[in-house]
């Protein structure tokens, strides 16, 4: 009950009814509307606006203005059309078109990366290559990439692409690899070929690369792991939400809004089942609530142990009785629900920082 009224309470001020698909847009889309969405409706909301939506409320996001940023995304998608049909040539040119595999598609989502870096700015922040944190949300959504130096990562610059990918009608999806986040082009281009094929732009330049290769970078996903479809799949428009709203969560978690974290954490884990880590994610922060045993510590700052106690055998004893409650959990969640994957297998999914995509 207290993590259905804390993500009621993500958006009290909600009024208007969910859009249709036709309608959604930043005047009528909130936060809390879109949990209350069918797939068909949320199949209506710009991937971008999902996004932001996300991004409200963060550290970092206190000057968002999500009709403005929408509103440059528009603008960019002009600079990129106009720069794709002035080198349009370069798909039959034999001085290009082998670079570009004589595929009018990955022409396409080359120069879409191409424009979007060396003309309108969107880059990597380099700052977060070594010292990761998700404390600002100017790292992990578009608010970072928008009229803003700040730069992104391979959790918004996916987006950037995606979102300016679908403005062109370009049948581009997300995908998601452990700890990354890339495109992928499925579905016919501007000449009616049929294609598909991966495209990765979260850094410096442009990449092609076939499954095989999100298969072991930037970890390694088990044969388990894609049977049950927790990676290297297309995105739905719900599992992408469930994406943002993970990193969502992140950002709380890291600055302290553990309730807030759990409830978006629970609701990503909602909108896609299939995946362990939103519940790993839900797990671990209800965990940072637990009290710490006192028994131990304070044995351990004595400098010696109390007479007439064994602080092994009691640390032992202690050990056996978590693995079997631990035991029981698992089972009573297997008799509860037959055929989803047990949350209490190790590793943990979530662990340090940098065991979050």
């Amino acid at each position: 009950m207290a993590i259905a009224a804390s993500i009621i309470a993500i958006d009290r001020a909600r009024a208007t009814p969910t859009p249709l698909p036709n309608t959604a847009n930043a005047s009528t889309v909130s936060l809390g509307s879109l949990f209350t969405m069918s797939p068909k409706q949320l199949a209506g909301v710009d991937v971008a606006l999902m996004n932001l939506l996300c991004a409200q409320g963060l550290p970092g996001a206190e000057g968002l203005d999500i009709p403005k940023s929408l509103a440059t995304l528009d603008e960019w998608t002009k600079r990129v059309k106009f720069e794709t049909e002035r080198h349009l040539y370069r798909v039959t040119d034999p001085k290009y078109a082998d670079h570009y595999q004589r595929s009018e598609a990955r022409y396409r989502a080359e120069m879409l990366c191409q424009v979007l870096q060396e003309d309108l700015g969107v880059h990597y922040n380099m700052e977060r290559v070594e010292n990761i944190s998700f404390t600002n949300s100017k790292d992990l959504f578009l608010n970072g990439l928008i009229a803003d130096k700040n730069g992104g990562t391979c959790m918004s610059m996916p987006v950037a692409y995606t979102a300016i990918a679908r403005r062109l009608g370009y049948p581009v999806k997300l995908v998601e690899a452990k700890a990354h986040l890339y495109c992928r082009w499925e579905g016919k281009g501007p000449d009616g070929k049929e294609e598909r094929f991966n495209f990765d732009g979260a850094g410096s330049g442009f990449g092609v690369h076939d499954d095989s290769y999100y298969k072991t970078w930037p970890r390694l996903i088990s044969d388990d792991e894609v049977a049950r479809g927790e990676y290297l799949k297309s995105l739905s428009p719900g599992e992408e939400l469930a994406a943002f709203l993970s990193a969502r969560g992140h950002c709380l978690l890291d600055n302290g809004h553990v309730r807030d974290a759990q409830a978006v954490y629970a609701q990503a884990h909602r909108l896609n089942p299939a995946s362990r880590d939103y519940f790993g994610f839900f797990l671990d922060s209800v965990k940072r609530e637990l009290p710490r045993p006192t028994f131990a510590s304070s044995a351990w700052e004595s400098p010696e142990p109390p007479r007439g106690r064994n602080i092994d055998a009691e640390l032992q004893q202690v050990q056996a009785i978590n693995e079997a409650n631990r035991r029981r959990q698992e089972e009573q969640w297997q008799r509860a629900v037959p055929n989803a994957p047990s949350p209490y297998q190790p590793p943990s999914p979530f662990g340090p920082a940098q065991g979050r995509p």
